[in-house]
């Protein structure tokens, strides 16, 4: 077991991810989300149609590349998720997170060296890292592979979503954690499948996912930054 990588996937962590709920309030305000069931569909499709085949293989990516300490590299996949995410809410939400986890990792003893070597190459650039690239770098300063840093990705991202729908459906914290055992073979084969591509296969087109994320973003009344 590598207690390094259960700390970077701890929800707990103070990144902010509890502020968001990742357009899940604006398919509650629809009437899509409306009880553990569609909480369940729901997060089963956003892990398979729009973050793992995204999100998923950066992190993965970045885990690869900075395992064999390629910064270059690093920049790129940073760089594709800052254009490829497209709801505004969204992309400074992972731009957010992804600060916040590497100036986390930099004050834990051990992190803080394995990191330091990568950003001394960094060119001076005014660009955030997002949150897939931050969280495979850190996988890969864990001594991870990119599948197992990839499943515990995935497996934050589904407890995030999660999470937000306990408080804003609500749904008991019982069956928060019945979808979450539902989702665990649904993670796992996303890493397996996910793991070995190559970033330039990453991509996601859920153009009604990005409309909802911006519902949100415009209800009268919410809970959650996206």
């Amino acid at each position: 077991m590598n207690l390094r990588l259960l700390q970077i996937a701890d929800s707990a962590l103070p990144i902010g991810g509890y502020t968001h709920s990742w357009g899940l309030e604006g398919a509650v305000a629809r009437g899509l989300v409306h009880d553990a069931e569609t909480l369940e569909r729901w997060t089963r499709r956003w892990l398979r149609a729009s973050l793992g085949p995204f999100e998923g293989i950066l992190v993965a990516s970045s885990c690869r590349a900075a395992q064999a300490g390629r910064l270059a590299e690093l920049l790129t996949l940073n760089r594709y998720a800052e254009v490829s995410i497209a709801p505004p809410s969204i992309r400074q939400a992972s731009r957010e997170m992804g600060q916040q986890l590497l100036a986390l990792g930099a004050t834990w003893a051990w992190s803080a060296e394995g990191l330091a070597r990568l950003m001394r190459q960094q060119p001076e650039v005014d660009e955030a890292w997002h949150h897939p690239v931050a969280f495979g770098m850190l996988g890969a300063v864990a001594e991870c592979d990119p599948e197992s840093t990839l499943a515990a990705y995935l497996h934050q991202a589904a407890l995030g979503m999660i999470g937000a729908g306990v408080r804003a459906i609500p749904v008991g914290h019982t069956h928060g954690q019945q979808v979450l055992a539902y989702l665990h073979e649904d993670i796992g084969g996303l890493a397996a499948t996910l793991a070995g591509r190559e970033a330039e296969t990453a991509g996601a087109g859920c153009p009604s996912y990005e409309v909802l994320c911006d519902e949100q973003t415009h209800l009268y009344a919410r809970m959650f930054r996206s």
